[in-house]
């Protein structure tokens, strides 16, 4: 499943039309809905596996309230006052990537603590919850840790189902229940893992005038499980 999963980290942001709540995302998704009314929380941190939708909700937030998005890493190379808007909000996404980094610690503590002073509220994201992870700068732990989490968990079988049957829908294709369960059985337990099987079902069935089936979808996916 790896290799599949390699093979789809490329993806096209969608609008809130285009995103299923569920369980498994209604806190993230009730935290964004609720800005700027944070209960005097100025920063929110959405905490969610890879591949789980914190992306999409981040740029969701991002055209919600006009706020950038940064990728953590990012924050090196820039001055505060560049990426720090006044009275507004700010998305800083990946945090866990650059634990570990004394140099990238430090210019994210100096930019939540200019945030705070400016007034502006801060989205941030992260695929590891900080109590697991080893800082260089305390200080910066224990700023993460005060912020409330949201949590995005695993989705289970069935939001991958709805989505599945949404998007082959959006594409003005019925498949056939037994064809989602399969679908839902065999591919990694993410977002992005269902938009490349759809995508690739309907490019392939009309490229060879196939319908979906079982034996047509396994053919899909074993194609990238097993690489020439």
């Amino acid at each position: 499943m790896q290799q599949l999963s390699l093979l789809l980290e490329h993806r096209r942001l969608l609008g809130r039309e285009d995103f299923l709540v569920s369980p498994c995302n209604t806190e993230a998704v009730e935290w964004i809905d609720l800005y700027p009314d944070w209960n005097n929380n100025f920063a929110v941190v959405i905490l969610g596996p890879k591949s789980s939708g914190k992306t999409h909700l981040s740029w969701l937030f991002s055209e919600k309230t006009g706020a950038k998005v940064y990728d953590a890493k990012e924050l090196s190379d820039e001055l505060f006052s560049d990426i720090v808007p006044i009275n507004s909000s700010l998305v800083i996404e990946n945090i866990d990537e650059i634990i570990g980094n004394f140099d990238a610690e430090e210019n994210l503590f100096h930019v939540i603590n200019y945030a705070q002073e400016c007034n502006t509220k801060l989205l941030l994201t992260t695929e590891i919850s900080f109590s697991s992870i080893q800082f260089k700068i305390i200080d910066l732990k224990t700023r993460l840790q005060s912020f409330p989490v949201a949590h995005i968990y695993s989705p289970d079988d069935e939001f991958l189902k709805s989505l599945l049957v949404k998007q082959f829908l959006e594409r003005d294709i019925i498949v056939a229940p037994d064809v989602i369960e399969y679908i839902v059985k065999h591919i990694p337990r993410d977002t992005v893992s269902v938009k490349y099987v759809v995508e690739q079902a309907d490019l392939l069935s009309f490229e060879e005038k196939h319908r979906i089936t079982i034996p047509f979808i396994k053919k899909i996916i074993e194609k990238f499980e097993k690489p020439e």
